[in-house]
């Protein structure tokens, strides 16, 4: 109980900057777009995001090959955490993966986790210490569109049933965080591929999670003195 109470009370906290990252990523696509070579990248994507949308509606689901991804998310955050983790069980019904202790990252890495976009770059980057990647870059972001549309489409569907992962912590605790988590990714992701210095965008993010934060404390404030007044 005590747990849910904090993790739902960091939840509320981080509502506002979900707002505020929502307001960073949706200026950021449009500057983007404006060049045509960058253009270019987006339209790949959202093919990319588009082509998996439609068979993951259309056609029955990979089911094993999102619990695969599922219980890898799960073992490469507990090794990020210093954790060790043990036997993996994967099937259709189900999988497993035994963790020396849960913590809350652990439990919801594979909601954050885009496992297949991060094995695409990691082999993108491998590849191209013998090969030319101009050979496959033009393909790179339509696969990482697919892959991260297969993330989402199957983190809606997982988050649509009950889920052990998220019981522990509360929906408004977890979901917040897994939103929180997903907008911060898709940021990072844009700001990888533009032009700007790093400096630059990391301002521009701070600046739209202030406004966000100043906004809705400005706004509890005005309620409560309504309040008090009435």
């Amino acid at each position: 109980m005590i747990q849910k109470c904090l993790t739902g009370l960091i939840g509320f906290l981080l509502l506002p900057a979900v707002a505020g990252l929502a307001l960073a990523l949706y200026p950021g696509l449009i500057d983007f777009q404006m060049e045509a070579e960058s253009a270019q990248l987006l339209l790949r994507f959202f093919l990319g995001f588009a082509i998996q949308a439609v068979l993951f509606l259309c056609f029955p689901k990979a089911v094993r090959s999102y619990i695969l991804a599922h219980e890898l998310s799960h073992i490469l955050a507990a090794w990020l955490s210093g954790v060790r983790a043990g036997q993996l069980r994967v099937s259709k019904e189900g999988g497993s993966v035994e963790v020396e202790r849960s913590t809350f990252f652990i439990a919801l890495s594979p909601y954050l986790i885009p496992f297949y976009s991060l094995l695409l770059i990691s082999v993108h980057y491998v590849a191209h210490l013998w090969w030319d990647p101009q050979l496959w870059s033009a393909w790179l972001p339509l696969g990482l569109g697919f892959t991260w549309s297969f993330h989402l489409s199957f983190t809606l569907y997982a988050l649509s049933v009950t889920q052990s992962d998220i019981s522990p912590y509360g929906r408004l605790g977890a979901f917040s965080f897994i939103l929180f988590g997903n907008l911060l990714l898709l940021c990072l992701a844009l700001y990888w591929v533009n032009d700007r210095p790093a400096g630059e965008d990391l301002r521009h993010l701070l600046v739209h999670l202030k406004k966000s934060y100043v906004f809705s404390l400005t706004h509890l404030l005005e309620n409560v003195k309504i309040l008090k007044v009435d």
